[in-house]
């Protein structure tokens, strides 16, 4: 089979994207985190949530992450876990659409929090602060950005 010039943007296209923000195919033991975003005081910009095993914490190795219009107070969205076990969340309010956290002299400038409601000081918290199980069933966590 040969493939078109416009076949092969379409693929790259998709692969981007998958990298970008950790979209992929889930495997059959996976499940599902339900994260709860509250409070949020602008409706500018977009959230942005990760899902992180203990590995991958102190770093940028994600498992999964997702972005959402900041366009409501209070929002919803899923994240795939690939298997039950123990995980993290880290979460940003992206004020200007930027898709990084935005710092000052090392120190965040947009609205930021972890699961557990874990606090930071210096620096993310430690995994076990914010470590949470996922099961079979899945897992909530509910996020208070500050």
């Amino acid at each position: 089979m040969k493939l078109s010039g416009r076949d092969i943007c379409a693929w790259m296209a998709a692969v981007t994207v998958a990298l970008t923000f950790g979209v992929g195919p889930v495997r059959a033991d996976g499940a599902e985190v339900t994260v709860h975003v509250a409070g949020l005081e602008s409706t500018e910009g977009d959230i942005i949530v990760a899902l992180f095993d203990e590995a991958g914490w102190k770093g940028k190795e994600r498992i999964v992450a997702a972005r959402i219009a900041a366009d409501a107070a209070d929002l919803t969205l899923k994240l795939a876990a690939p298997a039950p076990g123990k995980y993290g969340i880290k979460a940003f309010h992206d004020l200007d659409k930027n898709g990084e956290m935005n710092k000052t002299f090392g120190i965040p400038t947009e609205p930021y929090a972890f699961s557990n409601d874990a606090k930071a000081s210096g620096g993310p918290p430690d995994f076990s602060a914010a470590a949470f199980d996922v099961t079979a069933d899945g897992a909530e966590q509910t996020i208070q950005l500050r």
